[in-house]
């Protein structure tokens, strides 16, 4: 299995970040029961810092145009197409479902739907 650990508990903002002072906790591997990661979580700071990023984002979201916005989305879905497996293997990770499954039926984004 690679490695699982992330760079951080949290991203916010567009960055990562770590905040130690919530509780710990481990990352099991369902399928196995392993400990595949430890992680923090989030801080009511935390949570204040992510709502802000979130609301700052939404003023920037919202002054785009419909034209700017279907580029941003479908830029976004062509990154998930080129990262399927790697998207695919970590969702394998977090649910314990075979990567049969995971790359086929869960990451990947239907072309029907992402290339109107």
């Amino acid at each position: 299995m690679s490695s699982t650990q992330p760079t951080a508990s949290h991203f916010i903002g567009g960055r990562y970040v770590e905040d130690k002072s919530g509780s710990r906790f481990d990352v099991i591997y369902p399928a196995s029961g392993a400990v595949i990661a430890q992680i923090h979580a989030g801080t009511d700071q935390i949570i204040e810092q992510a709502l802000g990023a979130a609301q700052a984002a939404q003023q920037d979201w919202a002054a785009r145009s419909g034209t700017e916005r279907g580029r941003v989305l479908r830029r976004a879905a062509d990154l998930i197409r080129a990262r399927n497996r790697e998207l695919s293997v970590l969702e394998t990770h977090d649910t314990g479902k075979p990567l049969s499954e995971t790359l086929y039926a869960d990451a990947t984004i239907n072309p029907k739907i992402s290339r109107r």
